[in-house]
């Protein structure tokens, strides 16, 4: 029997099979430390639990609006109006279950074959499967020559006459960087020359360092109706699990995705009203959980000192370190030399029972991510674990 072509055109995130291996060993009873985690570490705040079990306990429990109840639009409305500047209507606003499901609204809303979307590497690994999901074609721009920053100038050589569409995310994943106000100015003057539409992927805006401004290619007057901004509740709030996502952009855009939606996944209700009291409600907790990642940012940044060999991209946001291992590369292990950082990750494993994410699925395979939202103990012992890796290398004559 034939499938579908398009479940051969997504490819299964080569990440995976890392973390089978560390669910095997697990099973085993080994020690193992996983720094994969994509989510906080922290629970769920206390009132917003609260709002959730008082949606249950009221029989809030059946089919909502497609597009999400009106207090929480509203309530998004609100807030991009108060932390952005940015004044949405209703038929601007639609609330998903999750910003993986709203990116992939947008995707599907905007771009088919024969279309070209750009997409900055290291990316989120769904992205470019959500491009192929399109059957538009993925134009990857590699950015680590350029401090993982896209440039204006790299911009402008990969517009076609079929480019649709920029996946811009700031801060990122995997490697916590954070486009400053006069870079992104930079970028909507090649923009804002071309018709393109632009999905900004901005789901750790409240996770930020050293000061650091978030801007959206929204807030650009000229921008503002080319921009369709993805946020959520799940990383500044640690509701992964919740599953509520948000968008707002022109009309027609939201429209088109409320109608891909309307047959796929509604949000959920008892979600929903506690990403109501999420957003509404007290907002002390996130600069609490904010505080802490810089924390430990900031220690980790002080043991990575002693392996100057070792670069990375140093994050001003989210929660990741993105390394670059390649000088791990040529290194034999089990007979078998190390090419990439798939090779790397499972050499960790096997070697030091320390789980991390290999750079491939994020288009870069020189990279491994490590993420700090783990606690200080689980922390200190997997960068042991990995300096206890690049030591022995130096002891049998240096890691290069």
């Amino acid at each position: 029997m034939r499938i579908a072509e398009r479940s051969k055109r997504v490819e299964k995130s080569e990440t995976l099979r890392v973390k089978e291996k560390a669910l095997v060993l697990k099973q085993q009873g080994v020690d193992v430390v996983d720094l994969t985690a994509g989510e906080p570490d922290f629970p769920t705040p206390p009132n917003v639990c609260e709002a959730g079990i008082h949606a249950i306990s009221n029989g809030f429990t059946r089919y909502t609006a497609n597009a999400g109840i009106p207090e929480l639009r509203q309530a998004i409305m609100d807030k991009f109006k108060k932390d952005n500047n940015l004044a949405y209507q209703t038929d601007q606003v639609i609330v998903s279950a999750g910003a993986k499901q709203a990116i992939t609204n947008a995707v599907l809303t905007l771009v088919e074959k024969g279309d070209e979307a750009i997409i900055i590497a290291p990316y989120w690994v769904s992205y470019i499967q959500q491009i192929r999901l399109a059957n538009a074609t993925p134009v990857v721009i590699d950015s680590s020559k350029t401090n993982f920053k896209l440039t204006s100038q790299d911009l402008e050589a990969h517009i076609t006459p079929k480019t649709r569409m920029l996946l811009f995310n700031s801060p990122s994943n995997p490697c916590g960087i954070v486009y400053s106000p006069d870079e992104l100015a930079e970028l909507a003057e090649v923009l804002r020359k071309h018709d393109i539409w632009i999905i900004s992927d901005e789901i750790y805006e409240k996770i930020l360092f050293d000061d650091c401004v978030h801007k959206s290619f929204a807030q650009f007057p000229d921008l503002f109706e080319k921009t369709i901004v993805v946020n959520g509740v799940s990383k500044s709030y640690s509701m992964t699990g919740w599953r509520i996502g948000y968008s707002a952009g022109p009309g027609e855009v939201i429209k088109g995705m409320a109608k891909i939606q309307s047959h796929y996944a509604t949000p959920p209700s008892i979600s929903q009203k506690a990403a109501l009291e999420a957003i509404s409600g007290d907002q002390g907790y996130i600069e609490k959980m904010r505080q802490t990642f810089e924390e430990r940012r900031n220690k980790l940044v002080t043991k990575l000192k002693d392996f100057p060999e070792i670069k990375y991209a140093y994050p001003q946001g989210a929660f990741y370190f993105f390394l670059d291992i390649s000088p791990a590369f040529g290194k034999k292990w089990n007979g078998k030399t190390i090419e990439n950082s798939l090779d790397f990750s499972e050499y960790l494993i096997e070697s030091q029972h320390l789980v991390t994410v290999p750079g491939m699925g994020f288009g870069a395979p020189d990279f491994i991510r490590l993420s700090f939202a783990a606690s200080e103990k689980e922390l200190e012992e997997g960068f042991n674990r990995l300096f206890a890796t690049l030591k022995s290398w130096e002891a049998q004559g240096g890691t290069n």
